[in-house]
């Protein structure tokens, strides 16, 4: 019997900083796990499909938006914008990095496959094309049989899930397509920072901070800031 897996994407974040503690000082916690099926969660999947789905027009996008896009506005010397050394740098910069990553991820999954070279599509946009192409028609493989494919979402993950999150977020970001959020003033459970947000229509809420990107279904959130709550009036009464 094939023993179960647990997703190792953001939709675990919470329940992995619950056994983090649970191993570390004894805390009980109720955070239900999210199994793979076999190695990513359903959800996970479908969200990495859809936003591998949006990136050339994402790309497209960032390119419109060093010709058009208004740069927002600082004040005084703190949180002054850096200004780029040429107009369009920002867009050419991360243009390079999201392309360059998609066909290195097509490249190693054509190695790890055996598959035939990546063959020459032309136009930097047919590159881009091509590659979410492929990519799409092997996520399945690469989201169980990756080397990378357990590993932990992050930053630094090779898993091709995270990869794919990771140029996305980017992108919207830059394009300012970000979802309208709302801000959850409560701290992260895992970050303890005030980054929690939930956009227009989303399932979770999420943690922006880069560094720890926790999702939490407003079930988990609500166990949350009952547990501050708790925390709260325990430590007022003593």
């Amino acid at each position: 019997m094939t023993t179960p897996t647990v997703c190792p994407g953001p939709c675990n974040n919470a329940w992995r900083l619950a056994e983090a503690k649970l191993a570390t000082d004894g805390t009980e916690h109720d955070i239900p796990v999210t199994w793979g099926k076999p190695v990513h969660c359903i959800g996970c999947v479908n969200r990495t499909r859809a936003k591998l789905a949006e990136l050339p027009e994402l790309i497209v996008a960032i390119g419109l938006e060093a010709l058009h896009g208004t740069a927002p506005k600082a004040t005084g010397t703190i949180g002054r914008i850096h200004i780029p050394a040429w107009p369009g740098q920002a867009s050419r910069l991360l243009t390079d990095h999201i392309v360059g990553g998609l066909l290195e991820l097509e490249d190693d999954i054509r190695e790890l496959r055996r598959l035939r070279h990546r063959p020459g599509r032309g136009t930097e946009a047919q590159n881009a094309v091509g590659a979410v192409t492929f990519l799409a028609a092997h996520l399945e493989w690469a989201l169980v049989e990756h080397p990378a494919a357990h590993e932990i979402h992050d930053r630094m993950s090779a898993n091709p899930a995270a990869q794919i999150t990771g140029w996305h977020r980017a992108a919207t970001r830059f394009t300012r397509r970000d979802a309208r959020l709302e801000h959850y003033r409560v701290p992260c459970p895992r970050c303890e920072l005030l980054t929690l947000y939930r956009g227009d229509a989303d399932d979770y809420i999420e943690c922006r901070n880069t560094n720890c990107q926790t999702l939490l279904t407003p079930a988990e959130y609500h166990d949350h800031t009952k547990r501050l709550a708790d925390q709260t009036r325990m430590a007022r009464a003593t």
